[in-house]
């Protein structure tokens, strides 16, 4: 299975509505990504979802 888009609204501390499309050309051509940013940013909420 492959993850084509992500879309979520006011989850945690990531307020407001967001979409990460994880068909764009820069996630397409390097098969990697990292989640990343300060404590408390929602990282781990986005993976728990």
């Amino acid at each position: 299975m492959k993850l084509l888009e992500l879309r979520f609204k006011n989850l945690n501390s990531l307020e407001g509505e967001w979409i990460i499309d994880f068909s764009h050309p820069e996630y397409e051509q390097n098969g990697i990504f990292a989640i990343s940013g300060p404590t408390g940013a929602g990282k781990t909420t986005l993976l728990d979802a």
